[in-house]
């Protein structure tokens, strides 16, 4: 009797096991952007758009534009409606190679960081060559195998419960 609780207990085990391996892979991400990373515009844009898979956390988006040679503005009231981060693009910010950075939160809690790089000439003038980065970059967080967790916690529970099994015989 003892021994088939024990292969109860052992196949429920592996059960839980086999049930609960895979990946905790669904993260937030950059779905597109308008400008897309990497093209190269005749004109500026008025703004700058950025597409999410999943709603954003509004007071979490934070964005900064930085130029070819190092000049950052991080002042910018972007504005939020669910997966959509609008930026408005300043008048004054001359023909050149942008970089467009942003760090936001999504609703599930998932942090989101990255960039994209765009440029633009004046109409008359030749046009800027494209960005060195032309892909938006992003950083996924790293995917956690959650199955390990539950092999561990299978496994400490059937050690426990065939060590207690077999003490309360003595």
């Amino acid at each position: 009797m003892k021994r088939r609780r024990s292969a109860l207990v052992l196949g429920l085990g592996v059960l839980a096991l086999l049930t609960n391996f895979g990946t905790a892979g669904a993260h937030s991400q950059l779905l597109s952007s308008d400008p897309s990373a990497g093209s190269v515009l005749p004109t500026a844009p008025t703004q700058v758009v950025l597409t999410f898979n999943e709603t954003l956390l509004e007071e979490t988006v934070a964005v900064a534009i930085s130029n070819s040679t190092g000049g950052v503005t991080s002042d910018i009231a972007a504005s939020v409606a669910r997966a959509t981060v609008t930026i408005p693009w300043a008048a004054e910010l001359a023909p050149g190679t942008y970089t467009v950075s942003y760090r936001c939160v999504s609703a599930d809690g998932h942090p989101i960081t990255g960039s994209i790089d765009f440029a633009y000439a004046v109409a008359s003038a030749s046009p800027p060559t494209a960005p060195a980065a032309a892909p938006a970059t992003q950083t996924p967080p790293p995917n956690f195998p959650v199955g390990v967790v539950g092999l561990i916690l299978a496994l400490a529970a059937t050690i426990t419960v065939i060590f207690l099994a077999r003490r309360g015989r003595k």
